[in-house]
């Protein structure tokens, strides 16, 4: 056995006769198997790939079979009333995989096994989420567009005007009452000063006047201090009863003066107070407002007439800011009243300090009094005049300084409502309009439907309106602009991170509608003006479910929002240039620009234009009524998507069709195989090795295609 193995260990190691022929015999069965196994490989590839391209065919090809009335909203849904779309995946799948029989050569026979279609009910049309995603790729190219039309060229230029006349506005409106109300505290302080001192004056000559008259007659203390003597030789009732009733005077008019200069302190007090309200007003205003326009502050304001009516509502402002009285001024002479006070009346009973305790002691101790020697009724006549001269000084002192240091506000109002006729009657008929809407039932059952669907794609609260008053021409100026302050501060916010609410908004407006043609003040467009049918951008927006109530929102904001740009407008006019004072200026400006406002609203609502500002100078700027509503979508946030929810209640019910459990996301499966040509095991250690990722079974290559697919 063992001379057997060296025989052959010689033969075919160390012997060379035949070694080649088995080696390259060797080399080419394993370039053979190599290339088998390419082969294979190479045609596992291609039949991968033809898998793949005919199942994203198949399941497009299911896809397309949408709702239409879904889709005029560029909104897509899978149509399940129409051809069935997993038998449209299966025939698609197999079409795309049979070659039709030729004479060429098959390098790949791909079969299909297995095919399935399956919707996810997930993620269908109720889902807020896939309709926003529908919405933001049907818009965007278009919406970027509108949004810069808008910010760029609409809004921005006009920030820092817009500001400056909010800030304005807002100190304007409650300013003047403040001013009237301090006036009024000043004007009592003054004259209970007045009073004060004419309490104490009223009593001069009972202290001061020479004696004159003979005992025992006592008509002034002078008369007092002579006949005294005269007295403790020879007591009389009759002196005795002029001196009681001569201190009781005295007392009574200290009591007197005393009060007025409390009354005076009190309304100095009250006027100082009020004055700090205006000074805090005026700065806490421009606080406020300009926090609002915080992200859009750097707006471009240099074109020169926008600059200029700028230029005069920030002067205007200032000269407000002059009606503010310094402080030092009711620090002075809140401490002179107090001076007077103590003169009159400070100390306890007795004291001799001051007038009212010394002449109350002496009238309590009238016997005591009378029963002292001269020398001691002498010093005590001296000290009550002493008294009383230096409390008539300090009270005069203090009603001199506040008589020439204060000066009634000349706030220019002549107390005849400043000229705000045209603005009552401007209100009264937008009054008058936004009152028509009220009490329509026309649509109670549409919007009935509306509400019922919208709860059942989940909730929709009413949009918060602004309010703007319609009694009080100055508190709906205010209200104007707080709208659009609102509104600055939302596109400010945007602005920094804006493409879906752009999308979104303007998806809105170009896929439903919002009718600018029919005239708000126009008799034969009634009702209809008002209708939901002609309102589908306004239900949307502000989500009432009452009828009229969602177009009577865009036009109390449409009134603010002209109003507003009317007002800046107002200052380039040459009747209202010529007013010296802020505040006059400011009745006047709001009673011509609600006026034009009324004109904007019939224009706007009847499909014209109207100048965004009728500023000569400025860049012409047309707008129309839809351009305002693409301002109202930007004022209301809607971080909750609710308005997500009033649009797919709306499409539901154009459909006239339950599509809220239509699909529009679903998954294609699909297997094929393919026959092995060569060595299956080695295709199958390669599966096995993750090399490849189908399995062999029974000498063929089966693939596994999943395709995840949605609107």
């Amino acid at each position: 056995m063992k001379s057997r193995f060296k025989a052959a260990f010689r033969r075919f190691v160390i012997k060379e006769n035949g070694a080649v022929s088995i080696y390259v015999i060797i080399v080419t069965l394993l370039l053979f198997l190599f290339n088998a196994v390419l082969i294979d490989f190479v045609r596992i590839m291609v039949a991968e790939y033809q898998v793949d391209q005919a199942s994203k065919s198949a399941i497009r090809s299911s896809f397309s079979s949408f709702n239409k009335d879904v889709q005029n909203k560029g909104l897509f849904v899978v149509n399940e009333g129409a051809e069935s779309p997993d038998q449209i995946f299966s025939e698609v799948f197999e079409k795309n995989l049979t070659v039709d029989e030729g004479s060429y050569y098959k390098f790949v026979d791909t079969r299909v096994e297995d095919a399935s279609f399956e919707m996810n009910d997930q993620r269908t049309f109720s889902n807020t989420e896939i309709v926003k995603h529908q919405i933001l790729e049907d818009m965007k190219y278009t919406a970027p567009i509108e949004f810069g039309k808008i910010i760029v060229d609409g809004i921005l230029p006009y920030t820092c005007t817009m500001m400056e006349a909010e800030i304005y506005v807002d100190i304007s409106k409650d300013i003047n009452d403040l001013i009237k109300d301090r006036d009024e505290e000043m004007n009592q302080a003054v004259t209970h000063l007045r009073n004060a001192h004419q309490d104490l004056e009223s009593v001069e000559g009972k202290l001061n006047n020479n004696s004159s008259s003979t005992y025992p007659n006592v008509n002034n203390l002078n008369d007092a201090k002579k006949h005294f003597p005269e007295y403790l030789e020879e007591e009389d009732g009759e002196f005795e009863q002029d001196l009681r009733r001569l201190l009781t005077d005295i007392r009574s008019a200290a009591d007197d003066g005393h009060g007025d200069l409390e009354k005076a302190r009190k309304a100095l007090r009250d006027a100082q107070t009020i004055n700090n309200s205006i000074e805090k007003k005026i700065s806490d205003t421009r606080k406020e407002v300009e926090e609002k326009y915080t992200n859009l502050s750097n707006g471009d304001c240099s074109q020169e007439a926008m600059s200029e009516v700028e230029n005069e509502l920030d002067g205007l402002t200032e000269q407000i800011n002059d009606y503010v009285i310094e402080d030092s001024f009711f620090t002075t002479a809140l401490q002179r009243a107090d001076d007077a006070m103590e003169s009159v009346d400070w100390g306890s009973p007795g004291s001799s300090s001051s007038l009212r305790p010394y002449v109350q002691y002496q009238i309590t101790h009238f016997d005591e009094l009378l029963l002292g020697e001269d020398i001691a009724f002498t010093p005590v006549m001296n000290r009550i005049q002493s008294h009383y001269r230096t409390a008539l000084d300090d009270t005069k002192d203090a009603r001199n300084y506040a008589d020439d240091n204060y000066e009634e506000t000349d706030t220019g109002d002549t107390g005849d409502s400043g000229g705000l006729s045209d603005a009552f009657q401007a209100l009264n008929t937008l009054k008058d309009i936004i009152n028509k809407g009220n009490g329509l039932v026309t649509d109670t059952e549409k919007y009935s439907t509306l509400q019922g669907l919208v709860n059942d794609y989940g909730s929709s609260s009413e949009a918060s309106t602004g309010d703007l008053d319609m009694d009080d021409p100055e508190e709906g100026a205010s209200d104007a602009f707080d709208m659009i302050g609102s509104l600055f501060h939302n596109l400010g916010d945007i602005a920094l991170e804006m493409r879906d609410h752009a999308y979104i908004n303007e998806y809105i407006l170009t896929r439903f509608k919002a009718d600018d043609t029919l005239g708000v003040m126009e008799g034969s467009s009634y009702p209809d003006n008002f209708l939901f049918i002609n309102r589908e951008v306004e239900y949307i927006l502000y989500g009432h479910h009452v009828t009229g109530a969602n177009y009577l929102n865009a036009l109390l904001e449409l009134s603010a929002t002209r109003f507003a740009f009317n007002f800046v407008s107002a200052f380039t006019q040459p009747a209202i240039k010529v007013i010296p004072h802020p505040l006059p200026k400011f009745l006047s400006a709001t009673s011509w620009a609600f006026s034009e406002t009324v004109k904007d609203i019939r224009n706007l609502t009847t499909g014209n234009e109207v100048q965004l500002l009728k500023i000569r100078g400025v860049k012409p700027f047309a707008t129309d009524y839809k351009f305002y509503l693409r301002l109202f979508l930007f004022l209301h946030q809607d971080p909750n998507d609710e308005r997500i929810n009033r649009i797919q209640a709306v499409v539901d019910d154009k459909t006239g069709e339950d599509i809220i459990d239509a699909p529009t996301y679903a998954t294609g499966k699909a297997e094929a195989s393919i026959d092995l040509w060569f060595i299956p095991s080695v295709i199958d250690m390669l599966g096995a090795t993750g090399v490849l990722e189908g399995k062999v079974r029974n000498g063929r290559y089966y693939i596994e295609e999943q395709i995840d697919y949605s609107y």
